[in-house]
Order: C-alpha cells, then structure tokens, then sequence
C-alpha cells in the first residue's frame, strides 16, 4: 500500500513538473513563420490570365472560421501591383475544426496590371475576415520580416498573353444620337478588341448595368476578326442617370464559345481595366422617344448625259437623311 501511493505522488509530481512547459506550448503565439509566391509559367512575368499564389505559413495551426468569402468584411492579403492594391483571396476552407499551418491567397492577373519592378507586399497586408486558434492562443497577424518588396521573380504585365492566348484589348460604345443619352428604342452597341482574331460559336453576351438591372447586349458580329459587336436596344422600362457600366466580369460566353481564331483555346473573358463605371456620355432613358427631325437633303442620282442636266424620263433621286432610324409607312398613300 506504502508503495502504491509512493508512486502515484511520484507520478504527479512528474505531471506537474512538466506541464508549465506543456502550457506554454500550447498558448505560445501563433505568428508568420514565412511568405511564399508561386512562379510565373515562364519567365519571370506573370502574364494575362495567369493565377498569382501567395501562400502565407504560420509556425503552429490556425484556421479562419470560414471567412474567406465573408459578404461584410472578407479574408484577403493585400499585394502591390505596381501602383494598384489588388486583393488576393483565400478558399473556402480552414474553418470549424479545421486548422493548417500553410494558408494561400490568390488573384488572377487581368487587364491593367502591370508591375515592371515585381509584387510587393506590406507587413500589414493581410486583412479582414477571423484568424483563431486553439486553447484562446493569440495571433500575430503582422507579416514582419516576411514582407516582400519589388520580387524581381515575380512581375507582371498583362499586356502579355500565354502563348496561343487570346483576350480583350479594348472596349468602346457607340454615340447616343441625341446628346448624350439613349432613348427608347435605340441600339447600344458594344465592341470589344481582342489582340488576336477569334472564333465565335453561339451568342456571347455583355452584361449592361443600366440602372439596378443587368441588360443583356448580344453578340451580332465580328467571328474571325479582331473586333466583336454586341446589340442591346433600349426598352421603356431603362432608366440609368449616372450612365450605364460595364463590369470586368461583363463579357459571358451564354453556352457558345470565344476562341483564337483555328485554336481550341478559349479567349480569356476578363475586360480588367477596360470595364465602365457609369459612363456619363451614355446616360440612358427609355421612357423618352424624341421625334426624328430632318438633319439633311442631297441628290444622290447623276444625269444619265454625264452633264449637269437630267432629260425627259430620267429619275431624279433625293435622299432624305433623319437624326434617327424612321419607320416609313405607306398605308395612306407613299411620300
């Protein structure tokens, strides 16, 4: 009996020799043990359309509670991109009771980056979201040390596409016909440049934010060029007086397809830099149709004698030009 017990007090003794250590273990700080950027496909460059990772390595496990993809205040790590902050974004992953020591950031290079010192990321990059982890510990979130300035590895130029890739250079719309709105019934038209010629199967479509509603222009022509066009024509209920926009995420294949031209190979669809934020030049009001008005007479037809005068019995032609398409009806008789 002496024995058992002699050993038993030995037993917690030992216990609680070792567990400050134990303790400290366990509520030691979680910090950034390092900062790590995936490689371009080739070079030192990522080009359009390429995926930037920034995977950012804690000494002991942590997860994020799932907000990664929160609506108010989501999980992201800021990187520098010559002179514009770009947000990379985490997965959906690393929440409940699941924790990692390795956690990645990305972004997808699009129209507009352009950074010919390499990425750079600050020591207080990382933003938003919830960083936990067990037994309460607490989180140093301050990338210290690990922040990265100008990576040569690591540059970007989206004015370069992979090799055989395609995507778009440029956007424009066309001119109201009066001033600087379009009215019921007009066409808004939208051409999209890609820097090589594409194929086009399908109705692709670009999304039109006029006002509160998405509108859909339609793909018209352009399959084997370099140039695109798409139709939308204004119906009554539009209304938008700041000026329509067109968001990066615009361009939407619409189960057809965009591809360089004789390739397999799909166009990247971003528009990046050359999105519209409220355009004030294209204002939009379908509940007004202003009556077309004359806005030119000529004679377009030449004496049959090649002199300024027309004979007996030749036509005489006149064209008649209006601010705006005219619908002529000849039901009471023809003008």
């Amino acid at each position: 009996m002496t024995s058992a017990l002699r050993f038993t007090v030995v037993l917690l003794a030992l216990l609680w020799a070792s567990a400050p250590s134990e303790v400290a273990a366990q509520t030691a700080p979680r910090s950034v043990s390092a900062v790590t950027v995936s490689s371009p496909a080739a070079g030192d460059t990522f080009k359009r359309g390429e995926t930037i990772t920034v995977t950012v390595n804690w000494n002991r496990n942590i997860n994020n509670q799932n907000t990664c993809q929160s609506a108010s205040n989501p999980m992201r790590l800021e990187v520098q991109i010559g002179s514009t902050t770009r947000d990379f974004r985490c997965p959906l992953r690393f929440g409940g009771a699941n924790y990692s020591r390795n956690h990645p950031f990305s972004y997808v290079v699009q129209a507009g980056d352009l950074d010919t010192d390499g990425i750079s990321i600050a020591a207080n990059a990382l933003m938003g979201g919830v960083w936990w982890a067990p037994a309460m510990n607490t989180i140093d979130t301050d990338l210290g040390t690990h922040a990265i300035t100008n990576s040569a590895n690591h540059k970007v130029d989206a004015s370069q596409f992979p090799t055989g890739g395609s995507g778009v250079t440029g956007l424009s719309l066309n001119t109201p016909v009066l001033g600087g709105t379009f009215e019921r019934g007009e066409a808004i038209e939208v051409t999209l440049t890609f820097n090589t010629a594409v194929d086009v199967t399908g109705t692709p479509q670009v999304g039109l934010g006029i006002g509160s509603n998405t509108r859909q222009a339609s793909y018209v022509s352009g399959d084997g060029t370099t140039e695109l066009l798409f139709r939308y024509t204004v119906v009554t209920a539009d209304v938008d007086s700041n000026g329509l926009s067109i968001a990066a995420t615009a361009l939407g294949l619409n189960s057809g397809t965009i591809r360089a031209e004789g390739t397999t190979t799909n166009a990247l669809l971003g528009l990046g830099a050359h999105a519209i934020s409220d355009s004030a030049n294209h204002q939009v009001n379908g509940g007004t149709l202003t009556a077309a008005a004359v806005s030119g007479v000529s004679i377009t037809s030449t004496p049959a004698g090649g002199d300024a005068y027309y004979r007996l019995g030749e036509a005489i032609q006149v064209t008649v030009t209006f601010n705006r398409a005219v619908t002529v009806v000849t039901t009471g008789g023809i003008p």
